[in-house]
């Protein structure tokens, strides 16, 4: 029953409302225009699937989670002025600099279990699975967001999750998505 849940989810919260005839998106093409028009939750997803492809390029797995809103807000700040230029430019010529440990929360996501993915409500699994498509597509370098592909790999890695709890999340998804 879950399933259905994050399909209509995912349809209704980042899809936007000029996509829904669209199948795929070219991630390199969104500049910051079509950023700053994205509704909040969208723009959550988008910067998680940009966090995936960046975290995969530069060999980062962990997600500082105050890192993750500061950068967020960074780029919202430095799109202001620069309204046609790419996120994907943007993000490119800024490569993140590991800092001095500040206590902040830090997700590994290698380490995520399908148990711990599917008890998280709705939104995070939305957002774990952005994030987790954005370093996957990294790792083939395929900036291409399908939006079909997306939803069948959620119902998919869903299923499998569900019969192998103690599997992490990543490990599911290496066998189970397209």
């Amino acid at each position: 029953m879950r399933t259905p849940i994050l399909a209509l989810a995912l349809a209704t919260t980042i899809l936007p409302t000029a996509a829904y005839s669209q199948v795929t998106r070219d991630m390199t093409r969104v500049t910051c225009a079509n950023y700053l028009a994205m509704s909040p939750s969208e723009g959550r997803f988008f910067s998680a699937w940009m966090s995936g492809w960046f975290n995969q390029k530069y060999g980062y797995i962990t997600v500082g989670l105050d890192d993750f809103s500061k950068n967020v807000a960074s780029i919202r700040q430095w799109c202001t002025n620069k309204p046609d230029a790419t996120i994907m430019s943007a993000l490119e010529g800024n490569r993140p600099q590991q800092g001095p440990p500040t206590g902040q929360v830090k997700i590994d996501m290698s380490l995520i279990t399908c148990k711990q993915y599917l008890t998280s409500d709705a939104e995070r699994q939305i957002m774990i699975a952005n994030w987790m498509s954005g370093y996957f597509r990294a790792s083939r370098n395929q900036p291409i967001f399908d939006y079909q592909r997306f939803a069948d790999n959620i119902a998919s890695v869903g299923n499998y999750c569900r019969k192998n709890g103690d599997e992490t999340v990543m490990s599911a998804i290496q066998k189970k998505a397209k």
